[in-house]
């Protein structure tokens, strides 16, 4: 059996242990040597929603992580993981594949390979500073037998990110008279695999946004940053009846979030 990599060699501990499963398979018989690395392309992770997997605090999630690979010999396994940090060599997390995962052949040279990977903030993410980009590892073996290891599939191929809850606005008072003040509150949290429960999500911005009766679209009133205990709060003057809510653009590390709208009835 030929062991190739095409990257950087393996230094990470934990990913070395997790791919080294695939790295033991056996050669087949009487197979001859095969100097043609095994290529990989198409690489998606969490398709259904573009390449980001949001975590809560305490449940863990599983998702797929899928490629195009192709090799003269064909294409008998693939093992993928992902890893966390600004090299494979700092690596500071790791997300393993779950079971043996699945090869459909597209051709005799080509196979679809895909498999489910985990991400658990009681195991692997029990720090809130994983939150980010993630990149993909894997470990191929071909027709004859030979393994790839591809330390590096690509930079920022995939984004861990943290759950997030925004409340249904409160305006008061209910109703109002014209031209008087209305003030909406709202309350964000955040989830924290290190706690394993929601926190309040502090000093992020969020919109107020309004929109006239019960139809049509939202405008934006306010931008306003979230307190100490998560709470964002805005007043403007009620001109017409409609929908007050609060709005949360999400960040590279946690996610988008739209709160219920409160309708307000002005007199």
């Amino acid at each position: 059996m030929r062991l190739r990599a095409t990257a950087t060699a393996v230094t990470a501990a934990a990913l070395g242990a997790a791919l080294a499963v695939t790295a033991l398979a056996g050669p087949a018989a009487g197979a001859t040597q095969d100097d043609s690395p095994t290529r990989f392309s198409d690489i998606v992770v969490n398709k259904r929603l573009d390449y980001t997997v949001v975590v809560g605090a305490k449940e863990k999630v599983a998702f797929l992580v899928s490629a195009t690979v192709n090799d003269p010999s064909g294409v008998r396994s693939v093992t993928y993981g992902l890893w966390h940090g600004d090299t494979r060599a700092q690596a500071d997390g790791y997300l393993a594949q779950v079971g043996s995962g699945r090869c459909v052949k597209a051709s005799a040279t080509t196979s679809k390979c895909e498999a489910v990977v985990v991400a658990d903030p009681n195991s692997n993410l029990r720090s809130n500073a994983l939150a980010g980009v993630w990149t993909v590892g894997a470990v191929a073996v071909d027709g004859a037998g030979n393994v790839t290891r591809l330390d590096d599939v690509g930079t920022g191929i995939a984004r861990i990110k943290r759950e997030t809850q925004l409340s249904r606005a409160d305006a008061t008072p209910e109703p109002v008279k014209k031209g008087r003040t209305v003030t909406v509150r709202a309350r964000m949290a955040v989830a924290s695999w290190e706690q394993h429960k929601d926190v309040p999500l502090i000093g992020h911005q969020v919109l107020l946004q309004f929109r006239k009766g019960r139809s049509g679209a939202f405008v934006t009133l306010q931008k306003v940053k979230t307190d100490r205990n998560g709470w964002a709060k805005a007043s403007v003057k009620a001109t017409v009846d409609g929908e007050y809510r609060f709005n949360f653009a999400g960040t590279s590390l946690t996610r988008a979030r739209t709160g219920a709208a409160d309708f307000v009835d002005v007199k």
